[in-house]
């Protein structure tokens, strides 16, 4: 059985693309689905492995993806809109850039555990929309908190475990309450 603990939030499924069961999925994190055992999807609580017979570029951004099994465009539609993971020893470990730092976006995937609240949840995307970039934290209640992307507030990140350690002012964090 495979564990939440296990996988990563990798992306999600678009619509179906013809009528093979090809389906457009587009990635949220740096992995290859070329170079992946399975994709993971929750079906009804439960995390199922779905094995990737075929990949091909369709955009810079987005795949187009043959799952074992997934024959037909009613069978793919079923995948549409999903979010799909990738099991955590599938995504290539996160490497420093030359100047010895990470992108905001290498950290999509990653736990905020702030040394005041606590846990607050894993970082889904993030805003670059504006002057300030900001997490976009999905908490375990499925609220988004939106959170300052600053090296002031960010103590450590630890790339094996997939945690950055951070120490937000509560005021920060209560803006989103």
């Amino acid at each position: 059985m495979i564990r939440k603990e296990e996988i990563t939030l990798a992306g999600h499924f678009n619509k179906p693309h013809g009528i093979k069961g090809e389906i457009s999925a587009t990635l949220d994190i740096d992995a290859d689905l070329e170079e992946v055992k399975c994709v993971i999807i929750d079906v009804d609580g439960i995390f199922v492995p779905f094995f990737v017979s075929s990949v091909r570029p369709k955009t810079a951004d987005t795949d187009l993806v043959t799952l074992d099994g997934i024959d037909s465009e009613e069978k793919a539609r079923k995948f549409s809109t999903r979010p799909f993971y990738l099991l955590n020893s599938d995504i290539p470990e996160i490497e420093l850039d030359p100047e010895g730092g990470l992108y905001a976006s290498d950290l999509i995937g990653f736990t905020i555990r702030d040394n005041c609240s606590g846990t607050l949840g894993e970082i889904t995307d993030i805003n670059d929309m504006t002057d300030n970039v900001l997490f976009i934290i999905t908490t375990p209640e499925k609220r988004e908190i939106l959170l300052p992307v600053a090296d002031e507030f960010i103590l450590g990140i630890d790339t094996t475990e997939r945690i950055v350690e951070t120490s937000y002012p509560t005021e920060i964090i209560e803006l989103n309450n």
